[in-house]
Order: C-alpha cells, then sequence, then structure tokens
C-alpha cells in the first residue's frame, strides 16, 4: 500500500462524469455497507434498495459483487493512505514522521471502533478463504506493514531509534497493539482501550529511541556532509 500502488489508484483532480460519480457514490455507500456488516455482508440487492437503484443499475457499474467487493477494498486503502500516511509527510523525516504516522492511525481506528476497522475485520473474514479478495487484504495488510518499516528505518537513518532495533519487531508490536486496540473496543467494549493503545505506543518508541548523544552525532555528521563541497 504505497503512495500510489497498481491497486490503488491516484485521486483525479478533474471532475468526474456522471458515470464516475454514479460509480463512486455506490462505492461510498457500499464501503459504509461493510464498515456495519462486512464485505460478505455486502449484497447488490441491499445496495441498490440504500442507493434507490434497481439492481441492473448496480450491475451496469459492477459485475459481480466480488468486483464491488474489491472496489470497496481498493478505495478504504486510499482513504486509509489520504488519512494516515500523507498527513504525516508533512513532519521531518525520521521520529517526528513516525509518531505523526501512529498518531494518525490511531485517531482513524478510534473512529471506526464503533463499526470496526474494515482491514481488521476483513483479515479475520478472509484468513482462511483464499482468492481476490484474500489476495487482496493480504496486498493492503503487507503494503502497509511495509510503510512502517521504511519510517522506522528512516528514523534509525536520522539517528533517532538506535541501530540495534529490531525493524520488523517494532512493526510486529505496533501491529499488535492496533489488533487488541481493537478487540478490547468491540468485544470488550473497554472504555480506556485508546488511552492504554497510545501509551503502549509511545513505551515502544521510547524504549527504542537513541541516546542523545547519538542523535547529536548523527545530526552533526549530516551537517558536516551538507557543507562539504
Amino acid at each position: 500500500m504505497r503512495l500510489a500502488p497498481s491497486s490503488v489508484p491516484q485521486r483525479r483532480a478533474a471532475a468526474p462524469r456522471k458515470g464516475e460519480a454514479t460509480r463512486a457514490a455506490i462505492v461510498d455507500a457500499a464501503l459504509a455497507m461493510a464498515r456495519r456488516a462486512g464485505l460478505e455482508g455486502l449484497t447488490i440487492g441491499a445496495l441498490a434498495d440504500s442507493l434507490g437503484m434497481s439492481k441492473s443499475g448496480v450491475f451496469s457499474h459492477f459485475g459481480s459483487r466480488e468486483e464491488l467487493q474489491l472496489a470497496v477494498l481498493q478505495e478504504y486503502a486510499a482513504r486509509f493512505i489520504d488519512e494516515v500516511l500523507r498527513p504525516a509527510l508533512r513532519e521531518a523525516r525520521g521520529l517526528p514522521r513516525l509518531r505523526a504516522i501512529l498518531e494518525n492511525w490511531l485517531r482513524l481506528l478510534a473512529r471506526e471502533l464503533e463499526q470496526g476497522c474494515l482491514m481488521i475485520a476483513g483479515a479475520s473474514e478472509y484468513d482462511d478463504r483464499p482468492g481476490p479478495l484474500r489476495d487482496a487484504l493480504v496486498e493492503i495488510v503487507t503494503g502497509w506493514k511495509g510503510e512502517l518499516l521504511r519510517a522506522i528505518e528512516a528514523a534509525k537513518d536520522e539517528g533517532h531509534l538506535r541501530a540495534d532495533v529490531d525493524s520488523r519487531q517494532l512493526v510486529f508490536e505496533i501491529t499488535g497493539l492496533m489488533l487488541v486496540l481493537h478487540q478490547d473496543a468491540r468485544l470488550l467494549h473497554s472504555a480506556d482501550c485508546v488511552k492504554r493503545a497510545r501509551a503502549g505506543l509511545s513505551r515502544l518508541l521510547d524504549a527504542a529511541r537513541a541516546r542523545p548523544s547519538t542523535i547529536r552525532k548523527t545530526a552533526a555528521a549530516r551537517a558536516r556532509r551538507r557543507s562539504t563541497p
């Protein structure tokens, strides 16, 4: 799930034509329905009723329910990138950007908890069901973990995190906290799960931080390289 992967098209700046606008409206309604009922609960009939359209009208934009489900996943992934990753790119490379990514993710997940996170819930729906939907979810989850890994490696390169930090282990533990947050909120209705998740993320990053002297040395070395003709 990179910034512009082949499976997640870039947003178009031009005004969409009528057919594109209708398709976008169908996907938007389908995404809302999938958040409530899961991807398997998404049906052409119920979607058509909610939009005041005929089934054939929906089918004219999506040839099958699976095609619609895949479009919903693509839209979810694109919105996730827009809300979590893109804003964080405005922050300085390294730990500031990594912290922004995690805070944006946490805020998005906190908003989604009432209906459930499609990425997490979808993984539970399709973890043992081979096919295009499972493949798409694997690509989304794997891609997102790759983005986290790149952000952690950048923080190490900047000297903000220790060089000996196991980046993949840190991705694993960060993802684990988000999964527990989803479970505690959805299953246990825990009132303080977001606060605990935020504390856990802070503890992980604090434990991985480099010593101040290392950060100063890295910054000084970079400054010398920039000043060298």
